[in-house]
């Protein structure tokens, strides 16, 4: 276990914050509203790559529509078939 981890653990607070990971919310297969990320990579109709700290995040589907962007944040709405850290 990390310091910052422990420290977080000690006072109760969310390490995720803390730490700037990205914080990912599905709304079912229909929208993925996507928190803490640099940079947009890549957007297709079909694909969107979001560069992180540590990772970048894929999300596959069909029929993509970037909802709303602002920095860190981003709404994807559209039939989403897969999410993965790559």
């Amino acid at each position: 276990m990390d310091g910052l981890k422990k420290v977080c653990d000690i006072f109760d607070i969310p390490y995720g914050d803390v730490a700037n990971l990205p914080r990912i919310t599905l709304l079912g297969e229909e929208e993925a509203y996507i928190e803490n990320f640099l940079s947009l990579e890549d957007y297709k109709r079909n694909s969107v790559k979001l560069k992180c700290k540590n990772s970048v995040i894929s999300v596959s589907g069909e029929n993509f529509c970037v909802k709303a962007i602002k920095e860190g944040c981003i709404l994807i709405q559209g039939k989403i078939n897969a999410l993965k850290f790559i």
